[in-house]
């Protein structure tokens, strides 16, 4: 299969495409793939990961690397 010429094809259909019902269709089936794609890439922590994260974040607010929730709430996430 060239998968190339097969997207065209598939470009070229959804350009013709009148239907809303199927547009709608496509686009839930769309969401659904880009989910199980991210939490195909996720991975469970083991006890001993979160037990490192845990230390290594106390650590840190020991030392004052901490962000008030305020000035996060201010960053500009553009």
């Amino acid at each position: 299969m060239n998968v190339k010429a097969e997207k065209f094809k598939l470009i070229e259909w959804l350009v013709q495409l009148q239907d809303p019902t199927m547009l709608e269709k496509l686009l839930e089936f769309k969401k659904q793939a880009e989910i199980a794609s991210y939490e195909a890439k996720l991975k469970p922590m083991t006890k001993e990961e979160l037990i490192a994260r845990a230390e290594a974040s106390e650590r840190a607010i020991a030392k004052g690397q901490v962000s008030d929730i305020e000035s996060i709430v201010e960053e500009d996430w553009d």
